[in-house]
């Protein structure tokens, strides 16, 4: 190996507030010439997090890691890193988001020593960076790294650094990352990743995605790919292990409703690492598939009468999970007839309206807003919409206009009156806007708006 890998060295300031993102401690990867392993398996499927006590970690110098001596090869001399005091109830929460950010890996986390005999990756936890090194003083956590297994590696996390009561995802999310910097993976830009310097929601779990390497912007990856795969890279070093399933709900229709032919289902699905697919079947019998979210599955030809609907959602390890309801199937609707409650008629298909969240008309940032998965944008405000044929009248309900839209249309807001409750603006003005906003579409493709994505956060 090539000390070209000093580029994952990465030093900043330390938190003054751990409670922002932008001050939050970053972690450090310190390069390590030889210290691959040169066996076809894995050294050991034990992650070791060693809680510090009173009298702090004795970390030994020394050429290779060995965790079963407590030698490292990132010391600076012998060292003691002192003892862990954020507490119980910190350390519990810990533990239980980095064995569940490992669950899908047949990897064993655990805060009991295994030993001076038994190979283990072991993960200190406690004290300062200066502890360590006296080069790190801003470090939230290090690790030692190569392109691949370093076999018995000894990484850290300083608790100190994230102050008295630190947040356990925040430490979740540095053990997380130097432990996986053990096993040969580097920094990727992608901020639900436990590899990512990048702030968003925490907890953060290894994605099964081929990403961009980087740390605030990305960058070649060192490591001979032109991306990384953080859960591939790990499933594939311990194999597999019991993943959580995914949480499904099927989302439209409601359970018990009236439907008409061809009804769409619509399900959300949601993983911690990722949805795979997923399946509609319609008592019984698939129906459909679709790996593609928004998930939207239309119903086949079915006998009028009484249905069973359920969804079944896998994730990259086919964990499945799924969702039932009955519906009841009667024939196409009329704008005069039909549907029930607040339910509206389009395309001879009945529809939620105004007056549901979600509803056709109502307002929303995205297309997972809307029952329909269709939400457009009309003079600086987006509505949920549906598609209608506009060459043919009584498509879309009262209130509504079906404004051309490519080969179809959208059924919007503007036929004579407010749609919800005067939330919505409505009447000939909005119509205009409407049919202004799907003429600039059809003229060709705009050009994209680049954006800042993400917040700076410290991390490894």
């Amino acid at each position: 190996m090539t000390w070209r890998f000093a580029l994952a060295l990465v030093v900043a300031t330390a938190a003054a507030s751990v409670s922002a993102w932008a001050e939050a401690p970053r972690t450090v990867t310190i390069p390590v010439p030889g210290a691959r392993s040169t066996s076809p398996d894995v050294s050991s499927r034990v992650i070791y997090v060693r809680r510090c006590p009173s009298t702090g970690c004795v970390v030994r110098q020394g050429p290779t890691d060995d965790s079963r001596t407590d030698t490292s090869s990132i010391a600076m001399g012998d060292r003691v890193i002192g003892s862990y005091k954020a507490g119980d109830a910190v350390w519990t929460a810990m533990m239980a988001c980095v064995t569940a950010t490992y669950a899908p890996f047949n990897v064993q986390v655990t805060d009991v020593d295994p030993g001076t005999v038994a190979p283990h990756f072991e993960h200190v936890v406690g004290g300062l960076p200066t502890d360590l090194r006296d080069d790190i003083a801003n470090a939230g956590g290090v690790s030692p790294f190569d392109c691949a297994e370093i076999p018995n590696a000894i990484t850290f996390t300083f608790s100190d650094a994230y102050g008295a009561m630190p947040d356990p995802e925040q430490l979740c999310w540095t053990v997380s990352q130097e432990t996986a910097h053990a096993f040969g993976l580097e920094h990727e830009y992608l901020a639900s990743d436990p590899m990512t310097y990048l702030g968003g929601v925490l907890p953060k779990r290894f994605q099964a995605m081929d990403v961009q390497c980087g740390e605030f912007m990305t960058r070649a990856c060192m490591c001979g790919n032109a991306t990384q795969n953080s859960y591939k890279h790990i499933v594939t070093m311990f194999g597999a292990g019991s993943p959580t399933p995914p949480i499904v709900r099927i989302k439209s229709p409601s359970d018990g409703k009236t439907v008409q032919p061809h009804f769409n289902v619509t399900v959300d699905a949601t993983d911690d690492t990722a949805i795979d697919r997923v399946e509609l079947y319609i008592d019984g019998t698939l129906a459909g598939m679709t790996s593609t979210a928004p998930y939207v599955i239309a119903a086949p030809d079915l006998d009028e009468g009484p249905h069973t609907v359920e969804a079944r959602a896998y994730d990259v390890q086919e964990t499945p999970a799924s969702a039932m309801i009955s519906v009841d199937l009667g024939p196409p609707c009329t704008a005069a007839a039909g549907c029930e409650s607040t339910d509206v008629c389009v395309m001879g298909q009945c529809i939620p309206g105004p007056g549901a969240a979600g509803g056709l008309g109502d307002r929303c940032t995205e297309n997972g807003d809307c029952l329909s998965m269709q939400c457009t944008p009309v003079t600086g405000a987006m509505y949920c919409s549906a598609t209608c044929d506009p060459s043919t009248s009584g498509t879309c309900p009262h209130d509504f206009q079906c404004v051309a839209n490519g080969d179809s249309g959208v059924c919007l807001p503007g036929g004579g009156g407010c749609c919800d409750a005067g939330a919505s603006p409505g009447g000939p003005a909005l119509l205009a806007a409407l049919i202004a906003f799907v003429l600039r579409r059809r003229r060709g493709p705009r050009k994209a708006r680049a954006g800042l994505i993400g917040s700076a956060l410290g991390r490894s």
